[in-house]
């Protein structure tokens, strides 16, 4: 569902009349050697563009454009049959392949612990990469990866000469992807979009009784409230200085609380001081490594929450001893990750080439909110794409400017007569404004009942939404069911009604799809020859489909558990299932089989009998429901020590994502970084 929930995302974002077809999948580690968990990163995922076009006919005959977007500039699919982004994710991540790392499947994009990672944020992120936001160029060496440019690498411009970088040469190009600040994306669109999403860059600067301000570097709090003007005050030291113990009521009202870093997070910190009445958060190092980390930790809070080196911290603790000191937080006039002339957004060129991420990224650093085209992913990227788009129209691609409606069919295109579907309606502010509210309806065939909705509606159509901001994103999830006798196809619109309208917004989308009917789907289960204590046991799961019809939206649920009842921790599914179980299918045809092994770890010095159960369901009606259920047991055949093995996965490593163009040797990566004390 959260793939078909970042297509609807998208869906509602660009236009096309040629379909956009994305093969995706979860893979395992033992499927795909490229998804590592090291102490230099997790690979979390790739996407592959399948091909790219040119013509006379296109906006810059000269560039390569991928092939959804060729595809949508030539109103037809100029390679009928092939998918038109592959993309594989990792599905090893909260197993022991690497257990310290975990998705969040929240729609919305939210996590709830610092290890999990977003797989909505990843998707958007990895399909727009797809969609065009990547260059040709081999950043090591300068060259095309292809035998042209991309559209992309026409508007990534030498900011110092102010030319394309597509017509430079391959050494120039060489240097710029290792100059920081070299380079930046080009283009009306994005130009107009830039006070949108990147703020004035802010800064912070201490100033002594009697003496001269010196300004200081500082990375602002994740969770940090936000920079609004020029806010000033007398610096305090907090008692105890760590704040990792309540302070005083009242001993910092109309301060701004200086803290050390220490054993509590920062977050936690950070509460105290507003609790005692602080305007302003400073933390300093407790490492002289100069190294400004970005503060993990939610929700935010109402007054600038900052991080700075242990030597500047320390140098204002000196000051504080002789007088007063007063800090002085303000914006400047120059645009975060801007060129000089405000008029770019600077791509990330850092003096180090970093394969898989230079280049075809947004540069670090903006403010207040990280984009979500960043190479890395943190942990205050919101359910927004921000200036995402904005680059589409540029490179070619038709997009929506006002508020618009999308619907998608989850799972599975064919509608089961009598059964359940899902459908995701996603709904997109492009405006430059914000709207009050609008109210969502849907509209589907007679006889078709709303079973549930979730999200921003939860119960009858319509419904109103919330206020959204410009850029905002809100979703609906509902389950229809269709009438027993439904036939031919089934269409599902939606439909919004703004408190304020705009010639560019896109209020109706239908989602169209073929009725068909259901099959007997039927599970069986084998277990293995018997349990070791301290490793995995594998219980083999068969679903065949005895028909007549298909089946759709297949699901297998499982468990395995002891004699006593006690559930035991799953470790790892193959043959398509991520982790944990249940696992779904979009479809089964009539007489298919699908094969998969659960893979359940057994506890050290466990004794006895373990039973894996697995049930299988369809939301197409199924004839028979007494084989929709297995179970098989396996018993202890000997006490052992559990078997060692090496970690493939450290506390310090940062999740990866890669992205591979046309098979050729240009990865882009997605990185994860985060620290919370």
């Amino acid at each position: 569902v959260i793939f078909d929930t970042a297509a609807a995302i998208w869906g509602a974002t660009i236009r096309s009349s040629a379909p956009i077809v994305i093969d995706s999948a979860f893979v395992s580690p033992d499927e795909d050697a490229r998804f590592t968990c090291t102490s230099d990163g997790t690979v979390l995922g790739y996407a592959r563009l399948t091909s790219y076009q040119t013509s006379p006919s296109f906006p810059n005959p000269q560039a390569g454009y991928v092939a959804a977007l060729a595809n949508a500039l030539a109103g037809q699919d100029l390679t009928p049959g092939d998918a038109h982004i592959e993309a594989r994710f990792n599905s090893g991540l909260g197993t022991a392949a690497c257990p310290n790392t975990l998705w969040s499947f929240a729609p919305d994009g939210t996590s709830s612990a610092n290890n999990q990672i977003s797989l909505i944020t990843t998707l958007l992120h990895e399909f727009g990469h797809g969609l065009g936001y990547t260059s040709f160029v081999d950043s090591s060496s300068g060259t095309f990866s292809g035998s042209t440019p991309a559209i992309f690498d026409f508007h990534t411009f030498d900011v110092d000469a102010g030319t394309t970088w597509a017509t430079e040469s391959a050494g120039k190009r060489k240097t710029l992807a290792v100059t920081p600040g070299s380079i930046g994306f080009d283009g009306d669109a994005v130009r107009a979009d830039m006070p949108r999403f990147l703020g004035f860059v802010p800064s912070l600067s201490f100033t002594p009784a009697g003496g001269t301000a010196t300004t200081v570097n500082f990375a602002i709090g994740r969770f940090s409230g936000p920079f609004n003007g020029t806010l000033s005050g007398p610096v305090a030291p907090t008692s105890p200085a760590d704040a990792c113990t309540d302070l005083a009521a009242g001993s910092l009202t109309g301060k701004i609380a200086l803290i050390a870093r220490g054993t509590c997070t920062f977050i936690a910190k950070t509460n105290r001081a507003v609790a005692a009445g602080a305007i302003g958060v400073i933390i300093y190092d407790n490492a002289a490594n100069n190294l400004l980390v970005s503060m993990q930790g939610s929700p935010e809070v109402s007054i600038p929450a900052v991080f700075v080196s242990q030597a500047d911290g320390q140098a204002v603790v000196t000051q504080l001893n002789a007088g007063a000191v007063t800090a002085t937080f303000t914006l400047s006039t120059q645009l975060s990750n801007a060129d000089a002339s405000q008029s770019r957004v600077l791509l990330y060129t850092p003096s180090t080439l970093s394969p898989g991420s230079s280049v075809s990224h947004w540069n670090v650093g903006t403010f207040p909110r990280t984009l979500l085209m960043e190479y890395a992913i943190e942990p205050d990227i919101r359910l927004n794409m921000d200036l995402t788009p904005a680059v589409m129209a540029d490179l070619g691609w038709s997009v929506v400017q006002g508020l618009s409606v999308s619907v998608v069919k989850a799972l599975n295109p064919l509608v089961p007569a009598g059964g359940e579907s899902t459908y995701i309606i996603a709904v997109v502010n492009r405006r430059t404004t914000g709207i009050a509210g609008a109210a969502l309806d849907l509209t589907f065939p007679p006889g078709a009942t709303v079973v549930s909705s979730q999200g921003a509606c939860t119960g009858t159509f319509p419904c109103t939404l919330g206020a959204m901001a410009s850029g905002d994103i809100q979703l609906v999830v509902t389950r229809l069911r269709a009438p027993a006798g439904a036939s031919g196809t089934f269409p599902v619109t939606a439909t919004l009604t703004p408190s304020t309208t705009d010639a560019a917004d896109n209020l109706t989308a239908t989602s169209t799809e073929p009725v068909a009917t259901g099959g007997d789907v039927q599970v069986s289960v084998t277990a293995p020859a018997g349990l070791t204590p301290g490793a995995p046991a594998s219980f083999k799961v068969t679903v065949t489909n005895a028909g007549p019809g298909d089946a759709a939206d297949v699901r297998v649920t499982g468990s395995a558990a002891a004699t006593d009842g006690t559930q035991l921790p799953f470790n790892l599914s193959s043959g398509g299932c991520i982790t944990p179980l249940p696992c779904a299918y979009n479809s089964l045809a009539s007489g298919a089989t699908l094969t998969f092994s659960a893979s359940y770890t057994i506890p050290t010095g466990f004794e006895g009998t373990a039973t894996f159960t697995a049930t299988v369901t369809t939301s197409t009606p199924d004839p028979t429901l007494a084989n929709n259920a297995a179970s098989a047991s396996a018993s202890t055949t000997t006490v052992t020590p559990p078997p060692t093995s090496a970690s493939g996965c450290t506390t310090t490593g940062q999740p990866v994502s890669l992205f591979g163009l046309l098979g050729l040797a240009l990865a882009l990566a997605l990185r994860r970084r985060s620290v919370a004390s």
